[in-house]
């Protein structure tokens, strides 16, 4: 008994040891280099904060999707310019956002929108913008509050430890179980 006391204790310390050894900082380039300092990196940004419409506990790994998109031409879908998706883990609204875009991508006359979702990691969307935002053009500002609210058709999980993986694709069905068929009016 005493062996496996010694040898785990000098496996962990050995093991501690190598983790707490500290390397210096690599170092910085001196200015003036050729290397593009932070302001000449920095994009434009849509920044503000997302709000839930109701007091509700998001499961651990909710996954929240912000969009900035053109929707100039009503005949075909919105081009996405922009998209910031990222997990909670565990936070809870609001949910602060920077979502940088490329000026490149902006038409003048552009009608640029900007929504979000939330997403239970099944793939399946739990809360999203009612109203449209629009952003960056036509003086539009681009520090934005957004109102997220609850879609009425998806059901709230009481265990999210039970939730299985992530899935996107647009061939994935909704299980009819989450999705019941209408029942006839009496």
């Amino acid at each position: 008994m005493k062996l496996w006391q010694i040898v785990g204790g000098t496996a962990l310390s050995l093991t501690l040891a190598g983790c707490a050894s500290q390397s210096a900082p690599p170092p910085s380039p001196p200015p003036g280099n050729g290397a593009p300092s932070t302001a000449a990196i920095q994009q434009p940004s849509v920044n503000g904060t997302i709000n839930i419409s109701q007091r509700v506990t998001l499961p651990p790994d909710a996954v929240l999707t912000v969009t900035l998109s053109d929707a100039s031409t009503s005949d075909a879908p919105s081009k996405v310019i922009a998209q910031s998706v990222a997990r909670t883990e565990g936070k809870q609204a609001p949910f602060p956002f920077v979502l940088p875009y490329n000026p490149r991508d902006i038409k003048p006359d552009a009608h640029l929108i900007l929504s979000a979702a939330i997403t239970q990691s099944n793939g399946q969307m739990m809360f999203m913008t009612d109203s449209i935002q629009e952003v960056i053009n036509n003086g539009k500002a681009a520090q934005i509050a957004l109102k997220l609210v609850p879609l009425a058709s998806v059901p709230m999980t009481a265990k999210p430890s039970t939730l299985g993986p992530l899935d996107t694709s647009p061939n994935n069905p909704v299980p009819s179980s989450l999705n019941p068929a209408p029942s006839p009016m009496p």
